[in-house]
């Protein structure tokens, strides 16, 4: 990503970092009505979806989400940046892959994300194009760990 790009992302970014469980929340819930088959893979699954947003798991699981991303965004522009968002992510993937989760689950909430990032930070078509290229790099991080540990789906 070049200068303007990394500035872009931190710059929108304050805006769900400023409220990290509730902006996971909203992201999660929203997965999860879109693509009720999914909560099968989360430790509060026999929770019902209206409870969800009062449940202590699901809130701490919420607040976690964008604490990997806020950390990813902290280090873009640094040396070494592409090195240490393969480290943390790689870190993220294999910790799922006992799940085994689909692609078609990671991309499902692939696309969540970036509507609920779209929506939050009132990102304009240019702007939403490069939290997508964000994401795509960390999906490909994602990917490949699981390609590389034998269990993609």
């Amino acid at each position: 990503m070049n200068s303007d790009e990394v500035q872009l992302i931190k710059k929108t970014w304050e805006i769900p970092v400023a409220t990290p469980t509730d902006s996971g929340a909203a992201i999660l819930t929203q997965f999860f009505n879109r693509f009720p088959s999914n909560l099968e893979k989360f430790p509060f699954r026999d929770v019902p979806l209206e409870e969800l947003s009062g449940n202590a798991r699901f809130r701490a699981h919420a607040g976690r989400i964008i604490r990997v991303f806020d950390e990813s965004i902290q280090v873009l522009g640094q040396d070494g940046d592409l090195e240490k968002l393969d480290e943390i992510w790689t870190k993220i993937a294999v910790s799922h892959i006992p799940r085994t989760i689909s692609k078609e689950s990671y991309n499902q909430l692939k696309g969540v994300i970036l509507d609920v990032l779209t929506a939050a930070c009132s990102l304009d078509e240019s702007q939403a194009a490069t939290w997508a290229k964000l994401v795509d790099h960390v999906y490909g991080i994602i990917f490949k760990a699981i390609d590389d540990d034998g269990n993609a789906k």
